[in-house]
């Protein structure tokens, strides 16, 4: 039960506190472009009055005159990789999905780390859940939650995750690793349904 508790506290954490001090994360135009719409819009104030946070019309200035007058389209914090083609038809498979994850957020910094899953036991979960924090330089596992990434938008999921590892635990404590398994598909969904530590 603690354990389902914390990782409910520990994904609300991370929702909560990245919507609130985080800008939006890119997400893939149709063209293919990674653009991230919010970054755009607050870093050039005149395309703010102009169009607001629409990202269509502020994608389309960037394509037509941003990119030519030299503007940015993304913020310079992170690295962005080429979005590899799915092997075989227009879908990714589960195995592809997790590539595409895992090479985002290693190149951002974040360790791969196998060895954390199953051992919520051995540190954070000896404790009281509202106190997790306090051990977390030291905890070596435990579950964040399940969740679903959705193929067609696996960069917004890990850019997303890379700003809440970032923000950590907010008093001083980043997220410095992870590691997450495909349980399966849902078709209500529509997504691949994800198991992270």
């Amino acid at each position: 039960m603690k354990r389902k508790m914390a990782a409910v506290l520990l994904v609300m954490g991370m929702v909560f506190g990245n919507g609130a001090t985080a800008c939006a994360v890119p997400e893939r135009q149709e063209d293919g472009t990674l653009f991230d719409s919010d970054y755009y819009a607050e870093t050039y104030p005149d395309l703010m009055q102009m169009f607001g946070r629409n990202t269509k019309m502020l994608y389309q200035h960037y394509k037509n005159n941003g990119k030519a007058e030299g503007r940015v389209a993304l913020p310079p914090q992170y690295v962005y990789p080429e979005l590899p083609v799915p092997a075989s038809g227009d879908e990714y498979t589960a195995e592809e999905v997790i590539a595409i994850y895992r090479n985002i957020v290693e190149l951002n910094g974040i360790t791969w780390d196998p060895s954390l899953k199953g051992n919520w036991s051995e540190t954070i979960g000896q404790h009281d859940i509202f106190e997790w924090y306090n051990y977390d330089d030291n905890y070596n596992g435990g579950g964040w939650g399940t969740g679903f990434i959705d193929p067609h938008n696996i960069e917004w999921a890990a850019y997303t995750d890379l700003e809440a590892f970032a923000m950590g635990d907010t008093v001083g404590h980043p997220t410095t690793s992870c590691y997450m398994e495909v349980l399966g598909w849902s078709e209500s969904m529509g997504m691949y349904e994800i198991v992270a530590w």
